[in-house]
């Protein structure tokens, strides 16, 4: 009767660490959550800011702002810094207009998408490796946060 007990304590254990592994880890941004990409972490998170990141070579900063007066601001400010502006595109994911430029130096490459969510301009900055090809699509980690944030 004990071992019976002892077995089915072990499986409940068994069941409830499987359906906790499926739940997607969520951050907050303000009033606003979303899901951490599959392979992030949160480094650290304030009412208007999280970082995340994977490794030692991928971040991605959420920033929410109600102040955010244009992406070209941005461009100015990234190009005082030595980034070479290497191209934007506008286009639609999840129902938000996303406006995205993308920067460049020797060693990252760093894209930034800003779109709407409610009242708020979200800016979400994607930094790589210089040498690496940037993700695309659904394997781009920062269209998890596009989808999910609310």
């Amino acid at each position: 009767m004990k071992f019976n007990k002892i077995f089915l304590a072990i499986l409940v254990l068994i069941v409830v660490s499987g359906i906790g592994v499926a739940v997607a880890a969520e951050a907050s941004v303000g009033d606003h959550t979303f899901t951490i990409p599959d392979g992030y972490k949160l480094l650290n998170s304030t009412d208007d800011t999280a970082i995340l990141q994977e490794g030692n070579t991928h971040a991605i900063v959420v920033m929410m702002s109600d102040e955010v007066k244009s992406i070209d601001d941005s461009r100015k400010n990234l190009e005082s810094k030595g980034y070479e502006f290497l191209g934007s595109q506008k286009y639609n994911a999840d129902g938000k207009d996303v406006e995205q430029q993308n920067y460049g130096t020797d060693e990252l490459t760093v894209m930034a998408y800003v779109f709407d969510v409610g009242s708020e301009k979200c800016i979400v900055t994607y930094t790589i490796p210089a040498n690496e090809t940037p993700k695309e699509g659904s394997d781009n980690p920062v269209t998890t946060i596009l989808n999910t944030i609310e």
